[in-house]
């Protein structure tokens, strides 16, 4: 069997990378030519590659080490429910990408979803990719993997950046719920 070639655009990057890159596009987010500081578009734009951004997830390969925690205990979980019940926002926007649908991706499986908020001049962004390195193939929901989250927060021209990783034994119990919850808040706060 002939072994794939990675795109040399990908050569020497993480997933943590694409993950940033992507979340940055998200929240709107550019470097000032003059400074190289990060800084606010005027408007959330919605991306149109995603397809780029997916297949670039599946070419390079994702480290499985240092995913120790549950997903109950990553903390961006905690403040995505806490920023939505709240309603303590001005603008949100949320976009996902899944490949499950697809027949080539029987054996592993990626989902992506962003949540971007806006209040004021401040942008907070979480971006979730989660992992399925080996799907069970009589019940693929029920499969292991991890979850590699990352939270930015852009507030008076200043970025922080956090990265958080946890693993699940089975994405039904342990993962849906909290998709559950997220999506089910986030529709709540787009009614007028």
């Amino acid at each position: 069997m002939k072994k794939k070639q990675v795109d040399s655009r990908l050569a020497g990057l993480k997933v943590e990378d694409l993950l940033n890159e992507e979340l940055r596009r998200e929240m709107g987010l550019e470097a000032d030519p003059s400074t190289g500081r990060l800084k606010l578009r005027q408007n959330l734009s919605m991306i149109t590659d995603w397809e780029d951004i997916m297949h670039s997830v599946y070419e390079i390969p994702i480290e499985l080490e240092g995913y120790t925690k549950k997903v109950s205990e990553l903390k961006s979980l905690n403040e995505m429910v806490d920023i939505l019940s709240s309603q303590d926002f001005d603008q949100v926007k949320r976009s996902e990408s899944r490949k499950k649908q697809l027949k080539q991706f029987v054996r592993t499986m990626h989902m992506y979803y962003n949540l971007v908020f806006t209040r004021g001049k401040e942008r907070i962004g979480f971006g979730a990719l989660i992992y399925f390195p080996s799907l069970r193939k009589d019940n693929p929901e029920r499969s292991s993997g991890i979850v590699l989250i990352e939270r930015k927060i852009i507030r008076n021209g200043k970025t922080d950046t956090r990265f958080e990783r946890a693993k699940f034994d089975d994405f039904l119990i342990e993962v849906r719920p909290y998709i559950e919850i997220l999506g089910d808040l986030y529709r709540k706060s787009r009614r007028p």
